[in-house]
């Protein structure tokens, strides 16, 4: 997986779950908090993760791209609790 994912089915729903959910449990902060395109910062006890987000709300997705993560953090991990994060949104 590269720097850039796109993941689909992201209904407005779905995106203000993922901002709360990432929000309660990983002190996530997206910046504008209502905007379509900004960057989500998680600070992490080896180092910060940021990504940029762009909504495209009529394709129903989003696209991150990891701008800065720690060296510990792969960016298998980031991308896997993205998921992890949307797909427990969605039920």
């Amino acid at each position: 997986m590269g720097k850039t994912k796109v993941f689909h089915g992201i209904t407005p729903e779905v995106w203000e779950c993922v901002k709360k959910t990432s929000h309660v449990e990983h002190g996530t902060v997206y910046d504008p908090p209502n905007g379509d395109k900004g960057t989500a910062t998680t600070k992490t006890i080896v180092g910060d993760v940021v990504l940029n987000f762009s909504l495209d709300p009529a394709a129903s997705t989003v696209t991150y791209t990891i701008v800065k993560k720690p060296f510990l953090a792969s960016q298998n991990q980031i991308w896997n609790g993205t998921q992890e994060t949307i797909d427990g949104c969605r039920s």
